[in-house]
């Protein structure tokens, strides 16, 4: 997004009230609308911290204020605010922003505990991998397939035979970006990694461990296991990560509560026949 275009994203998201500053002195007016001293103000400092180090000019920021609220006027005078798809973004911006202001805070505001981290970490633990993978062509055959499984199967056989090392076999037959890498593919979480490709790892119980042969949509991989990070180790991006996905675990009782409420509230017939 260009940085124009994130003035104007910033404009459009905040909005304009001039009942707040009903005394402050007019800088400008588009049409009807009002933008009082105090107001732009406001938008400039917000403004100024969209690209770190590099202030834009203040005739520079009221002019996309400008060009915004020219926009949404003769979008008003288009009747461009009824066209049903409009219409129905709209109301996604709404529904968003009930969940925002109503439900989000609770959830957020959720403890967890350092066991219930641990606990979640040591069923999703950062892994690091290597792998020798053989790519699926787009518009492959069975036949095909069958022949890059068998190929895939005699390689297993050489890595477990361990006549050459897995890096060689990996230069020798990977055909991935990471073959120049020996394959590895660096530390990985369950949700980074296809899930195919985790779960085969997760399974791997000893550091230089080699699955069987796994099949993802991009090809054919054999891996093998080159670390485990343990907890104590446990970065705070992915602790971060681990804290928000048991909160939106347990808020999901909180969602689900608020909503009945609201049905509670509201006449909502279903033909559940119609739904069968």
């Amino acid at each position: 997004m260009t940085r124009q275009l994130r003035i104007l994203a910033i404009t459009f998201v905040l909005g304009f009230t001039t009942s707040a500053f009903a005394q402050d002195k007019v800088l400008a007016t588009i049409g009807p609308k009002t933008i009082t001293l105090s107001e732009f103000n406001k938008r400039f400092e917000q403004n100024s911290q969209l690209v770190p180090g590099k202030t834009p000019s203040k005739d520079e920021v009221l002019k996309n204020i400008i060009y915004f609220e020219l926009a949404v006027q003769e979008a008003r005078r288009l009747k461009l605010h009824l066209d049903p798809v409009l219409k129905e973004q709209f109301d996604i911006l709404l529904y968003q922003a009930i969940v925002r202001r109503f439900v989000q805070p609770k959830i957020d505001a959720i403890d967890v505990a350092e066991s219930e981290v641990k606990k979640y970490y040591e069923e999703n633990p950062l892994l690091r991998t290597s792998h020798i993978i053989l790519l699926n062509k787009p518009g492959m055959t069975e036949a095909e397939m069958k022949e890059l499984r068998e190929k895939a199967k005699r390689i297993l056989g050489l890595v477990k035979a361990g006549k050459k090392p897995f890096e060689d076999l990996v230069r020798e037959y990977s055909e991935g970006p990471s073959a120049r890498t020996g394959g590895d593919v660096d530390w990985g979480a369950r949700h980074k990694l296809m899930p195919e490709y985790y779960e085969a790892a997760l399974k791997l119980k000893n550091i230089g461990d080699v699955s069987d042969v796994i099949e993802s949509s991009y090809g054919l991989h054999i891996i093998k296991l080159t670390g485990k990070k343990p907890y104590s180790e446990l970065d705070p991006v992915y602790r971060e990560f681990i804290i928000r996905q048991i909160r939106d675990g347990k808020g999901q009782g909180i969602f689900n509560a608020y909503f009945e409420d609201l049905r509670g509230k509201t006449k909502v017939n279903i033909n559940q026949t119609l739904l069968k």
